[in-house]
């Protein structure tokens, strides 16, 4: 039996920043997604050992949602990076904007 949108859930997350959030507020996601991934692992895992019955159509999408959320935590670290590098760039600019005004004075 198919859970409704179970697939297409999977295929589809996307994780969308919003567009004023610091490095910090970006990494503080990316654990957040990646400790979500680690919980469900222990999860299964202990299902594993414990020697309960697995479902094995559904075993599939559990992975491919521990996947989904390994890959918005290295999305959201990806762009944290991106964003202290944004950062230092603009703060270089305001340097030597600075540096040239004192220069001309």
């Amino acid at each position: 039996m198919d859970i409704f949108g179970e697939a297409w859930i999977v295929r589809n997350a996307v994780y969308y920043s919003d567009p004023e959030a610091g490095p910090d507020a970006l990494l503080n996601d990316a654990t957040e997604w990646l400790q979500y991934a680690y919980h469900s692992i222990r999860v299964l895992a202990d299902l594993v050992q414990e020697n309960r019955d697995i479902d094995a159509k559904r075993l599939p999408v559990m992975l491919e949602g521990i996947g989904v959320f390994i890959d918005m935590g290295a999305r959201c670290a990806a762009q944290a990076h991106l964003r202290m590098q944004w950062l230092e760039v603009e703060r270089d600019a305001a340097c030597s904007t600075t540096d040239a005004d004192a220069d001309a004075s």
